[in-house]
């Protein structure tokens, strides 16, 4: 009966003066969940981005942007690991990949096949939607401060 519940003394004090405190443990699992969550839905937002673009490579036959996908699930990788230059460097690469495509759309947009032109335009409102979703979720920001926090 020393320990009650698995409690430390300091745990039991806690919980005598302040009886509020399992409700903010029990928010804060919420708000875990909550960046959990968005976590999850950037990896699948960038492995729906890593297909179309390689079904696009493939169709194209253009094997040096194999090495941009590449590059891309490297920083991946290191943005969710919570690294903040991971994150810029790849908004950054995001964006002038969003330039290339219009650019291409713009200059070729008579040569290029209706399924290149569909999959472009598709990848670039992917890759808006992946670049807004870094920079304004709050959640993720929540999970990228943890998962740098944890490293420290």
């Amino acid at each position: 009966m020393k320990d009650i519940y698995n409690l430390t003394k300091v745990e039991q004090l806690g919980r005598v003066l302040s009886p509020s405190l399992s409700s903010h443990s029990q928010s804060m699992t919420q708000l875990d969940s909550a960046a959990l969550n968005a976590r999850n839905t950037l990896v699948v937002m960038f492995v729906a981005l890593c297909i179309l673009d390689t079904i696009l490579i493939i169709i194209a036959r253009d094997a040096w942007a194999i090495a941009r996908i590449i590059l891309i699930i490297v920083l991946m990788h290191f943005v969710v690991q919570g690294r903040k230059w991971a994150k810029w460097v790849l908004i950054g690469m995001l964006s002038l990949q969003i330039v290339a495509l219009l650019a291409l759309l713009i200059a070729l947009s008579s040569e290029l096949s209706a399924v290149l032109t569909i999959g472009s335009v598709s990848m670039i409102i992917l890759t808006i939607a992946i670049i807004v979703y870094l920079i304004r979720n709050r959640a993720l920001s929540r999970y990228l401060s943890h998962q740098q926090q944890r490293r420290i």
